[in-house]
């Protein structure tokens, strides 16, 4: 494991407003990085509650300082580069840990009973992704896993929804250096995800 980080921010979304049959679709997710290594060494147990309490809070802007109520600061941001391509930068704070465009390799729903949007109101909870790096990473980047989600799903149908939206999300994003197995506690179980080839 390379950085573990708090993103908060929002996943975006388009609809075909002339079709009343149409269904939301992804554009991707504009996000602050927060650095959240240390409590992930020290305190695994309350990282994981962090994107639900992030969630809770809206940020000013995406250099925000500090990701309110807690003292993490920016690490980097994520950002998608085009349709297929999600970005990493890991370039805050004095440091350059590298910047990791990627491409999705797997995913699962989000666990039953996540929080579903701000207030717990919304429409659900994005997956859980292992992403892996294309052409261009540094840093030694090879992968990122996003887990542990709240909120950022759309609704089921563009009926009453702009032409463009954001839905507002949080989630545990881990870096690696090479492939790993992580072993992920969802809803009463283990599963061990992503299995190194």
């Amino acid at each position: 494991m390379k950085h573990v980080a708090i993103g908060r921010g929002t996943q975006n979304y388009t609809c075909d407003t002339k079709n009343t049959t149409a269904i939301p679709v992804a554009t991707g997710a504009l996000a602050t990085l927060y650095n959240a290594s240390c409590v992930a060494a020290s305190y695994p147990d309350l990282l994981a509650a962090l994107p639900d309490v992030a969630l809770q809070f809206n940020l000013t802007d995406v250099n925000q300082a500090s990701l309110s109520p807690s003292n993490l600061v920016i690490s980097g941001h994520h950002f998608f580069s085009n349709g297929t391509t999600p970005v990493f930068t890991l370039n805050s704070a004095g440091k350059d840990l590298g910047t990791a465009p990627c491409q999705k390799n797997a995913a699962v729903p989000a666990p039953a009973g996540t929080t579903k949007g701000q207030g717990n109101q919304g429409f659900g909870t994005v997956a859980w992704l292992k992403l892996t790096t294309r052409d261009g990473a540094t840093g030694g980047l090879q992968e990122v896993y996003r887990i542990n989600t709240a909120g950022g799903n759309p609704p089921t149908s563009c009926t009453g929804m702009p032409a463009s939206f954001e839905v507002q999300y949080a989630a545990e994003y881990v870096h690696t250096r090479s492939s790993n197995n992580l072993l992920i506690n969802t809803d009463n179980f283990q599963r061990y995800w992503f299995y190194a080839v």
